[in-house]
C-alpha cells in the first residue's frame, strides 16, 4: 500500500490508494489538522488498517451518519430494545445536534472535550458520562470497522458523576408509610418492597406462582418494563437478575391472608388466581 503527505495550508492533504469495488485502486484523501508528524502517524494508520483488510470508507461520512449506522446495525442487533430507545435518545437529543455535522474521520479530542465543558452548565455530570460512554462505544465499533484509526474518546477526560448516596427509611418512617398506604390499592405492593427491597419492575412481573409460602421464598423470573407507551413482560436483563428472594415469616402470613381474599374474590367471577 502506497501513500504520500502534502502540505494544504495549514493542513497536511493525505492520499492513500484503496482497492474499489471493481478491484482497481481508487484514491482517498484526507486531510488533518496540527503538525506533520500527526499526519504521518494517521496516515501510518490508515495503511495498517489497508494492510489488515479492513474497509476505509468512501465519501465523506459524517459523524451523525456513522451514529445511524451503529444504533441500528449493532446496537439494534445486540441490545435489549430498552438499551436501544436509551442509546437513541441520547443520540438524537445530544450527540447529533452539538457534533453530528463533523466528519468521522476529523473528530477530535479538544471538540469532544469542548462539547463536555459547554454542556457541564446545562446537564449534571452523570448524564454527560452516560453521552461518553455512548459515543465512546460507537467510536471504538468505528476503529473494529477501520474507519478509524483511534478511539479520540480514549484521550477525552468527562466528568465523575457524584456518588449518590442511598438513604434507606427509618423504622419510624416505614410505620408511617404503611399507616398512609393502608387504604391505598398498591398497600400490598408497597409492604412486599419494604420487606424484600425488590424493584418496580421485579414486583410488577410477580404471579402467585413465583411466590412459594411453604418455604418463603420469591422467585424472581420475569419483570415488567414501559416501553413507548407500552407495557411488557421480560425475563430480567441479566441472570444474576433471575434470583430467589428469602421472605420474613411476617410476609409469607400477611401474604398467604391476602392469597386467600384474592381467592375468594376471583371465585366470585368464576376466575382462578395465576
Amino acid at each position: 500500500m502506497k501513500g504520500s503527505i502534502r502540505q494544504r495550508g495549514k493542513s497536511w492533504q493525505l492520499q492513500v490508494y484503496v482497492p474499489g469495488l471493481d478491484g482497481k485502486p481508487r484514491r482517498y484523501y484526507e486531510s488533518v489538522g496540527g503538525r506533520k508528524s500527526d499526519a504521518q502517524r494517521r496516515l501510518r494508520e490508515l495503511l495498517s488498517s489497508l494492510d489488515k483488510g479492513v474497509t476505509i470508507p468512501s465519501g465523506k461520512l459524517i459523524l451523525a451518519e456513522h451514529l445511524h449506522n451503529w444504533l441500528e446495525g449493532y446496537v439494534a442487533t445486540n441490545c435489549s430494545p430498552r438499551t436501544y430507545d436509551g442509546y437513541s435518545s441520547i443520540i438524537e437529543r445530544h450527540l447529533i445536534p452539538s457534533l453530528g455535522s463533523v466528519q468521522l474521520k476529523n473528530l477530535t479530542p479538544q471538540q469532544i472535550q469542548a462539547y463536555y465543558s459547554k454542556m457541564r452548565g446545562k446537564l449534571s455530570d452523570r448524564t454527560i458520562h452516560h453521552q461518553h460512554r455512548v459515543l465512546s462505544q460507537s467510536l471504538k465499533y468505528a476503529v473494529r470497522q477501520g474507519f478509524l484509526g483511534r478511539n479520540p474518546c480514549e484521550l477525552v477526560d468527562p466528568p465523575s458523576p457524584k456518588r449518590k448516596l442511598m438513604r434507606t427509611l427509618e423504622r419510624s418512617e416505614v410505620e408511617i408509610l404503611l399507616s398512609v398506604a393502608e387504604d391505598s390499592p398498591y398497600y400490598e405492593i408497597i409492604y412486599t418492597a419494604i420487606s424484600t427491597g425488590l424493584r418496580q419492575a421485579e414486583l410488577l412481573g410477580l404471579r402467585w406462582r413465583d411466590i412459594s409460602l411453604d418455604v418463603c421464598s420469591i422467585s424472581v423470573s420475569r419483570v415488567l418494563y414501559r416501553r413507548r407507551g407500552r407495557s411488557e413482560f421480560k425475563l430480567p436483563k441479566t441472570s444474576h437478575s433471575s434470583r430467589s428472594v428469602a421472605m420474613t415469616p411476617k410476609l409469607a402470613l400477611f401474604l398467604r391472608d391476602y392469597r386467600a381474599q384474592r381467592a375468594a374474590l376471583y371465585k366470585q367471577t368464576g376466575r382462578e388466581l395465576g
